[in-house]
């Protein structure tokens, strides 16, 4: 019969189908002209009348959300779920909620739900990423941020959080490539114009970052992040006045951070501004722990001869000589174990790292998880350098380094920008320890030497040995044994 043959089969909607979706839009209307109140009755009379599916229970579980009403929010998502088992927005949006509480535990767990669910999802992706970057998961978040580049819509999100995570493991080059990336993609991301300015400050390339941090600042002129920054490019690069002026613009929209007083007093210390001590004082206030301000306040009252003069004598710096110091501390089995389990990068691959050959390593912030074993070695290493140079100590950062047959470290040293600020002169305060774990194969043409530059002098460490020196001392090591050879390393200050 004519008419039949070719015509599609369309899906009728339900009475059901119809009363539900007169119900959102209503919802949809109250919420967008901000009557709150009526767009939340009118998906809690959709759930009411069982007239539910994942869509309303996200939309409501948002409002909730955006509301303040956490728990009553959690119950709708968990509910949801219980229901709906095999929807991943439900999942990822439960997630967003336990990260905003603190609880990044249950967020990633959550999350990563999500993502079997939907591993196509830019969005879902990026929001793992986020979540393990906030919970310092770095080499994780590279494992997922680099799957996000295979997606289908690579987004600014997408190339940004690539930025954070090379950033984070000090491959910076990798990390200037993705922020820009992200930028491409949209000029206006704060945040990528915020951390390329950082990164570009990490590498003294100030004229670069400068740029950035202004158009960071211009895209969210209550940055204090962005004025923080300046100050410090300002700092670095002798134009104190300017430091000054930033900093306490950072002040005045985040009033109470330690690291900007901390920044402040020292600008104004080399500004001659006789508020510096009050500035660095705040500071430890702010943060008590012990940090790199109780050191910088050690200094001022010495330079400003508000301490005893002759404790800036028996600052162990001048008195050093020409010889390392060389303790020994009996090694543990467990303490190598445990340092061969953790994670590790290449690196060759790592910017402004003195290691080639067979080199692989931890961060620099080796202390900082709650492992009893490092927990003891780390107070064994400060009862170690404060009883030798008879002061306080403060660890910087802590590291080790593994050459996996042939390698080398080539002349270095470890001080940073800030220590050579001159009339501060943080540089007199710090000081280097290596501690051997594995010294590998001695019989080889080059076993190893610890060779020191300014003046020349080299040691062949032992198992157990540990060698202090000054910071700033140049020196470095060629190996090219077979056998692994392990160190474990920190800077610190003494005051």
């Amino acid at each position: 019969m004519k008419g039949f043959g070719n015509k599609e089969i369309k899906s009728r909607l339900t009475i059901n189908d119809l009363v539900k979706e007169k119900i959102i839009k209503k919802a949809h209307k109250f919420y967008q002209k901000g009557d709150i109140n009526s767009s939340l009755q009118c998906f809690e009379s959709c759930i009411e009348k069982g007239l539910q599916d994942p869509k309303i229970i996200s939309e409501y579980g948002i409002i909730l959300y955006q509301t303040g009403s956490l728990e009553k929010a959690i119950n709708i998502f968990e509910q949801g779920i219980l229901n709906y088992p095999n929807n991943p927005d439900l999942y990822a949006n439960l997630s967003n909620i336990y990260k905003f509480k603190g609880d990044l535990i249950k967020a990633e767990n959550l999350i990563k739900k999500s993502f079997d669910l939907n591993p196509k999802s830019t969005i879902i992706l990026n929001n793992l990423i986020s979540i393990l970057i906030t919970r310092k998961q770095f080499y994780e978040a590279k494992k997922f941020a680099l799957l996000s580049l295979k997606t289908d819509q690579p987004n600014s999100d997408t190339f940004y959080n690539l930025g954070i995570v090379y950033s984070n493991i000090h491959h910076y080059q990798e990390a200037i490539i993705y922020f820009k990336e992200s930028i491409k993609f949209d000029d206006e991301n704060y945040g990528a114009n915020l951390n390329l300015g950082a990164v570009l400050l990490k590498l003294n390339r100030f004229d670069e970052s400068e740029k950035y941090l202004n158009t960071s600042l211009k895209l969210n002129p209550q940055s204090y992040e962005a004025y923080f920054n300046l100050g410090q490019l300002y700092l670095f690069t002798n134009k104190f006045l300017d430091s000054e002026r930033y900093f306490r613009k950072s002040l005045c929209i985040c009033k109470n951070n330690d690291e900007v007083y901390k920044y402040l007093g020292i600008a104004e210390f080399m500004n001659f501004n006789k508020n510096s001590s009050n500035s660095i004082k705040k500071a430890i206030e702010l943060n008590p722990s012990k940090n790199i301000s109780h050191v910088v306040n050690s200094v001022i009252k010495l330079k400003d001869n508000k301490g005893p003069k002759e404790h800036y004598h028996k600052n162990p710096y001048d008195n050093f000589g020409d010889n390392p110091i060389i303790l020994h501390r009996q090694i543990q089995e467990d303490l190598i174990s445990t340092l061969y389990r953790r994670n590790t990068s290449n690196l060759n691959t790592i910017d402004n790292n003195p290691h080639s050959g067979n080199a692989i390593g931890s961060d620099y912030f080796l202390f900082k998880d709650d492992d009893p074993i490092l927990n003891a070695l780390q107070n064994d290493l400060k009862n170690i350098t404060s009883d030798f140079f008879n002061s306080e100590i403060f660890i910087e950062d802590a590291f080790f380094r593994i050459l996996q047959g042939e390698g080398q470290v080539e002349k270095h040293m470890h001080i940073g920008i800030i220590d050579k600020l001159e009339r501060l002169n943080l540089y007199k305060h710090k000081f280097s320890l290596v501690y051997y774990l594995k010294t590998g194969d001695d019989d080889c043409s080059e076993p190893g030497y610890l060779t020191f530059y300014n003046p020349d002098d080299k040691v062949l460490p032992k198992p157990g040995m540990i060698i202090m020196f000054p910071s700033d001392r140049p020196h470095s090591v060629l190996y090219n044994g077979k056998s692994d050879r392990m160190i474990l390393s920190i800077n610190f200050y003494s005051y």
